[in-house]
């Protein structure tokens, strides 16, 4: 029931299915349920690695940027058969928009599933660590440079995501996992110190509602800009690779391919 009544809110933004008869929603029950091999793929994914950004941070290690990078590409390694191994509401998002892959049903579940994952790995990583950490921008940025500069590397990330794991041109290569934690990996070095690196929604979420809701409202703009980064590198890949959308209408682009799972 509790996860229905979420699903019904979020319709109200992303129109999921309606029955125009009786005006009622229609939502399949296997998308609700976080018990499916999909959703508990993507909520145990997100987990790992939000269990990793706050033990690693809490723990002042150096090489902190490291550890988020080489565990993100394992874990995408290992749930990309499954789920797709999104883990990142933004990338969901990204999937989504550039067609033949995620429906917008299947996309809700995927982000509820990646909210908890993310506040589970959050809570556990605080529990071990000596304090716990949220997403924030650094002392020295103001608020537009931090917006642009997660705007800027969640759409490097959903990019590359987009086009090394829904693109028919590379289809079942062996590197997808790789890229995509390299991404990750140069964005938190980069300007991790400027906008707190999450790029991912249910990072900033995650940590934050572990936290008490600490710099909650940063955790909102932070995640307004990873989806328009998102956005930005759907569209931007439907013009660079123009000719995979006639084989998208016929549903047959990606189905093969990790993030389309």
């Amino acid at each position: 029931v509790k996860y229905y009544n979420m699903l019904l809110l979020i319709n109200s933004f992303f129109p999921i299915q309606q029955n125009c008869k009786d005006n009622k929603y229609i939502i399949p029950k296997e998308n609700i349920n976080m018990t499916t091999p999909k959703n508990s793929m993507e909520l145990v994914g997100t987990a790992v690695l939000v269990f990793t950004i706050q033990t690693s941070i809490c723990n002042g290690s150096s090489l902190t940027p490291l550890a988020i990078g080489t565990i993100l590409m394992s874990i995408v390694f290992a749930g990309g058969p499954i789920s797709g191994a999104h883990y990142n509401p933004a990338v969901s998002f990204a999937v989504t928009l550039r067609g033949g892959g995620l429906t917008w049903s299947e996309m809700t579940s995927y982000w509820i599933a990646q909210i908890i994952g993310g506040f589970i790995g959050a809570l556990i990583g605080g529990f071990i660590s000596p304090t716990s950490v949220v997403v924030s921008m650094g002392s020295d940025a103001t608020m537009a440079q931090a917006i642009i500069s997660e705007v800027m590397y969640t759409f490097v990330l959903c990019l590359v995501v987009l086009c090394v794991a829904t693109n028919s041109k590379v289809e079942n290569n062996h590197y997808y996992g790789l890229a995509i934690g390299l991404v990750v990996l140069a964005g938190a070095i980069t300007v991790g110190p400027i906008s707190g690196g999450a790029f991912n929604p249910a990072v900033a979420f995650g940590l934050s509602v572990a936290g008490g809701f600490a710099n909650f409202g940063y955790s909102v703009v932070v995640s307004v800009a990873n989806l328009v980064g998102g956005a930005v590198a759907a569209v931007l890949f439907r013009v660079v690779l123009p000719e995979e959308f006639g084989l998208a209408r016929g549903g047959t682009v990606g189905e093969t391919t990790p993030f389309n799972a």
